[in-house]
């Protein structure tokens, strides 16, 4: 049986996420803080060796896997694949000029088409696609770096892994108020053997939250 180990990243902090602006497909630099997200990512999985790495072709994730790469023989592919939801019209849009219908989007509906952007099966289908593609390049227990984006995993929780997507943003929110559903850097570790993803690890939470969401099993978009 095959199985290939993923080390999923999201990108460091960026302007737009500082300022408090819409970025599905649109882009911005990281910022200072940003590139210490990478830096200590980098140095979290220093005694990981990669056989292969794949980021966003998004700015901001290629940046973001540079620096963890720094140093190593592992070449790093970018794919359109691993980009973010597309908000279509809302991209660059200051969130809190537009809250109310903004959330409901991207809470609620899920549905960006009638503005430009993807719906939730658009995007399922494009990130399994891909994942099929990196898993028939990758050989035997391969541990494979991926550099992608916040949105991109919340939704995985559900099409990818079989999880409470909406049991998982309601524990974060009993958190600390700045704490993020998916943290900028090191984010979680999943496992692929022969058809089936299984999520191990979820960085930076208490491992009763995954086993919580894993006795749940309720499958929700």
């Amino acid at each position: 049986m095959k199985t290939v180990r993923f080390y999923y990243v999201r990108h460091g902090q960026t302007l737009f996420n500082e300022i408090g602006k819409m970025q599905g497909w649109c882009d911005s630099p990281l910022t200072q803080k940003g590139i210490e997200d990478a830096y200590r990512a980098r140095e979290t999985l220093k005694d990981i060796n990669f056989n292969r790495a794949y980021s966003s072709s998004s700015e901001r994730c290629i940046d973001t896997a540079k620096i963890i790469l720094k140093g190593r023989d592992c070449k790093l592919t970018s794919l359109k694949g691993l980009k973010e939801f597309n908000f279509g019209r809302f991209e660059g849009a200051t969130i809190s000029n537009h809250q109310q219908e903004i959330d409901k989007r991207r809470f609620n509906t899920y549905d960006w088409k009638d503005v430009g952007g993807e719906d939730l099966e658009m995007l399922k289908h494009r990130v399994l696609k891909t994942y099929e593609r990196i898993f028939n390049e990758c050989d035997k227990n391969d541990n494979v770096l991926i550099v992608s984006h916040g949105a991109v995993f919340l939704h995985m929780l559900g099409f990818m892994f079989d999880l409470d997507k909406n049991y998982y943003l309601e524990q974060i929110k009993k958190g600390p108020e700045e704490d993020m559903p998916i943290p900028n850097g090191f984010a979680a570790i999943f496992n692929r053997s022969d058809y089936v993803y299984d999520l191990d690890k979820l960085i930076k939470r208490d491992d009763s939250l995954l086993s919580d969401l894993k006795q749940l099993r309720v499958y929700t978009f």
